[in-house]
């Protein structure tokens, strides 16, 4: 428990329509990312407790723990795990407060602009006077390791498809992380796992036939018959093909 933390912990805040500051959903983002040198382009992304952590670190030193946030989070579980350091953190400042953590995951709008609103207004009231409010240089090389990748990623998806559009055009232009460039790389995602489901969907299907022809090799000697039968598979449809009695099961990855 951080003694020096302890002694900085001022008076509750309340949240009032006449404390607060009534900034916009663009107005808090501009804050979190300035703050914390993060990428958000959310409200409902703040779900995942890292800003929330490292801002109260950034307060109280030591009352979190630098080492312990899972700046990587994309899962509800590590959601958790760092709201529970984040509600932690009011217990070792002594200061009385209740965090929304099972609203917060759920990473629904209203709830998360809500807290958001209360801890901006926490923030200003516990920073003022402080000189060197500033984010740790650990958890600044994490940030910024993570903003090269999402870079990385986003100029690999780019040159990957071809020929150019006016859209990656339009991607190039973007800064990395805006909305714009998220939208793209959910639209090429979601090509790419139904291309990759029409293959599978084909292969699996020509593997089938073939275990069927195996079968019914395996099982006839008559020449006719199994001439009959075997092309009678071999050019069967996708609807079935009448003698598909071999119960085998498609090819998995």
């Amino acid at each position: 428990m951080s003694t020096q933390a302890m002694s900085d912990a001022k008076i509750p805040v309340a949240l009032t329509h006449a404390s607060s500051e009534k900034l916009s959903r663009h107005e808090m983002l501009r804050w979190i990312n300035t703050t914390v040198q993060g990428e958000y382009t959310k409200i409902e992304d703040l779900c995942s407790g890292v800003a929330y952590c490292q801002i109260m670190e950034m307060l109280f030193p030591n009352s979190v723990g630098m080492k312990k946030i899972k700046v990587n989070a994309k899962l509800e579980h590590e959601f958790l795990h760092n709201l529970k350091l984040f509600q932690m953190a009011f217990t070792r400042i002594n200061y009385e407060k209740s965090v929304p953590i099972e609203r917060l995951i759920k990473g629904r709008f209203q709830d998360n602009f809500e807290f958001l609103q209360w801890f901006k207004k926490f923030y200003d009231v516990h920073a003022a006077g402080k000189e060197n409010v500033k984010l740790p240089t650990t958890q600044k090389q994490q940030i910024n390791l993570k903003t090269k990748t999402t870079k990385k990623v986003l100029n690999r998806v780019g040159s990957d498809m071809t020929p150019p559009t006016a859209n990656s055009t339009q991607l190039n232009a973007d800064e990395s992380g805006s909305p714009r460039s998220l939208k793209y790389l959910q639209e090429t995602r979601d090509k790419l796992a139904e291309q990759t489901a029409a293959i599978l969907n084909e292969r699996n299907f020509y593997y089938k036939k073939l275990l069927d022809v195996e079968n019914v090799l395996k099982e006839f000697t008559d020449h006719d018959e199994l001439r009959e039968r075997a092309l009678a598979i071999l050019y069967a449809n996708d609807g079935g093909n009448g003698n598909n009695e071999s119960g085998c099961e498609t090819a998995e990855l």
